[in-house]
């Protein structure tokens, strides 16, 4: 299960990612604050569970936090669109097991984990929600299986801009299933992401 938590840390940033799309040009860019903006990428923060229950018998939690070092690349903003330009950075931390059983103590393990994403360019249609908020929908590009049946979609973010610091804060809170050797569980994923940029 560890593995799959790793595998959701490394999609976050698939936020500025996805397959390309024709930017719409009946959007309305003098409403939209981020439209002919381009920022650089400074970081990704994540706070992340996956905890799957096999009833009678137990539950697993994974849980990895990490801030991405070694960042680099660039977000462009249309007015329905946004792309992200040699966007790289490495995930340099560790993930956590809690595994109980019955009323066995907790058997917790700690794993070291790093990982580096090479720089990537690609583009994503968006659609600007109330004055504050991005949305990409049912259909976004920024899904991910990590086992059969367990699919995580980022569906939008809500967005701040303080003078030169735009900040994309994304939650999820999904159910799914994973998969523990041959058995098939139900899991919850819950994850906070925070991805910041500056001009």
């Amino acid at each position: 299960m560890a593995n799959k938590i790793i595998v959701l840390s490394s999609v976050l940033v698939l936020l500025m990612m996805g397959a390309c799309k024709k930017s719409n040009s009946s959007s309305n860019s003098s409403t939209n604050p981020l439209a002919g903006t381009t920022w650089n990428f400074i970081s990704l923060t994540s706070d992340a569970n996956l905890t799957a229950t096999e009833t009678g018998i137990g539950q697993a939690v994974d849980i990895i936090d990490f801030t991405t070092i070694d960042n680099s690349g660039t977000i462009s903003f249309s007015a329905d669109s946004m792309s992200g330009s040699g966007i790289g950075y490495t995930i340099d931390t560790s993930y956590t097991t809690i595994s109980t059983a019955g009323t066995n103590p907790p058997d917790t393990v700690t794993t070291p984990y790093t990982t580096t994403i090479a720089p990537t360019s690609s583009s994503t249609s968006y659609k600007l929600i109330g004055t504050d908020s991005l949305y990409f929908g049912a259909t976004t590009p920024f899904a991910v299986s990590l086992s059969a049946g367990d699919t995580i979609k980022i569906e939008g973010a809500h967005f701040t801009i303080s003078g030169n610091t735009l900040t994309l804060n994304s939650s999820i809170n999904q159910a799914g299933t994973v998969s523990e050797g041959f058995v098939t569980v139900p899991s919850v994923t819950v994850i906070k992401s925070t991805i910041t940029l500056s001009k």
